[in-house]
């Protein structure tokens, strides 16, 4: 597993996440996080604090997740975010 910074601007108001940290297996993967994943939601166009689709999302490999597992981390997880609440 690996870890990336996925970060969009486009959708700068407030209430939106700007960035966040994520546990992915590769950077398309980490892509298609949405920072406020909620389950039972369909598509990145349910949300107005992200962009409307993984393609606008921007990836930064930090690094590889190492040690043992925890429950905590694995693929999809989000680490950190940042939300500009207004």
């Amino acid at each position: 597993m690996k870890l990336f910074k996925i970060y969009q601007k486009i959708n700068t108001g407030y209430d939106t996440f700007d960035s966040a940290v994520v546990v992915a297996d590769s950077a398309e993967e980490a892509q298609k996080i949405h920072p406020d994943f909620l389950p039972g939601s369909s598509s990145f166009s349910d949300f107005d604090s992200w962009v409307s689709r993984p393609g606008l999302v921007k990836v930064m490999y930090l690094g590889e997740v190492v040690g043992e597992p925890d429950s905590d981390i694995y693929p999809g997880a989000v680490i950190c975010a940042s939300f500009n609440a207004g």
